[in-house]
């Protein structure tokens, strides 16, 4: 059985807290929130003694066997959680969850938390075995499209009203990583802000001012001005800026263009292909606008310069890394001819 883990509090109250349940997926923050939710409900309901197990190339595979014996006199159940960090308990632990399921402490809930898992990971006979005493709760992040409702969300748990502006800026910055998105979050909410939070608020009271300057260049590309984007991205070079981070948001809008430029050739409606995209209804004007300056030629030597980039930086290929950026930067404005490098 696999439940919703939007549902989990739900089942809990349902049916009470089964012998095993397995918590997998890609987001530590919402696997997190799935931990937190069953430790609540075990206090809840009288079980206050919790051990937390994590496997490790010297992890005593005995000690998951011996949880239930070692519970303190003032307990009569135990919460035991058990991280595998790969998703991959080796043959010995293997065996030892078999022989875990086919006969569990009546005494002991078990809980299996991990990273997601790959499908012939999710057959193996280790985790089918527990079908028969737990559901299976499948955590994975919201995707770009689910991603603004989801920060709403989380902004109101933390007593937080935001902007449709400061959202989007959220979101842009912290995709793919929610646990980073959720510590700002809670900064914000100390610092006793009017509310609603702006996004001028969110950008003067953020610790990473990398982030920041870097989607301004990406505004400053999006708008065709091709003086404003060469000053941000000078500014960039200057300062500390990650090129990991000024090389992931020039990828994804090479790639937001193309997939547009797809969409296109294929006589797709533009806004429904932008929409899926994750691109705002209030951007798509101007990402229409970009792609018409740009020809698939350019997109090509978009494209050879990012790998170029990429070379440079992950391997040191030893291309000067500056000077491709501001090749980049010309070629997404296609402003200007550029010469070969």
């Amino acid at each position: 059985m696999v439940i919703n883990p939007d549902n989990l509090s739900q089942y809990l109250t349902q049916n009470g807290l089964p012998q095993v349940l397995r918590i997998f997926g890609d987001e530590p923050l919402l696997r997190d929130d799935c931990l937190q939710i069953i430790r609540r409900y075990a206090v809840d309901n009288g079980i206050d003694e919790r051990q937390h197990l994590m496997q490790d190339s010297g992890f005593d595979w005995s000690s998951l066997a011996a949880g239930g014996q070692s519970m303190s006199l003032f307990s009569s159940s135990k919460l035991v959680e058990l991280e595998l960090p790969d998703g991959k308990p080796g043959r010995e632990g293997a065996d030892s969850l078999k022989r875990y399921a086919e006969a569990p402490p009546p005494d002991q809930h078990l809980i299996l938390c991990g990273p997601k898992l790959k499908k012939e990971q999710l057959k193996a006979k280790w985790f089918t075995v527990f079908d028969k005493l737990g559901p299976l709760l499948q955590v994975s992040a919201p995707d770009r499209s689910r991603l603004p409702a989801f920060i709403h969300q989380r902004a109101k748990r933390h007593q937080l009203q935001l902007d449709d502006a400061a959202v989007q800026m959220l979101a842009d910055w912290y995709e793919g990583n929610l646990l980073a998105m959720d510590q700002q979050l809670i900064k914000l909410a100390l610092q006793n802000l009017p509310q609603p939070v702006t996004l001028e608020l969110v950008q003067s009271h953020s610790e990473d001012s990398s982030r920041f300057q870097v989607f301004a260049l990406q505004e400053s590309l999006l708008q065709g001005n091709v003086e404003q984007a060469l000053h941000r991205l000078q500014r960039l070079l200057s300062g500390d800026v990650e090129p990991a981070i000024l090389l992931w948001v020039l990828q994804r809008e090479f790639q937001h263009l193309w997939q547009l430029k797809q969409a296109l050739q294929h006589q797709q409606d533009f806004g429904y292909a932008a929409q899926r995209l994750g691109i705002w209804q209030s951007q798509h004007g101007a990402y229409k606008a970009w792609l018409e300056r740009l020809t698939t030629a350019d997109l090509a030597v978009i494209s050879d310069l990012l790998c170029r980039f990429e070379l440079a930086f992950k391997r040191d290929s030893g291309e000067h890394l500056p000077t491709l950026a501001v090749h980049l930067v010309l070629a997404l404005s296609a402003k200007h001819k550029l010469p070969r490098i």
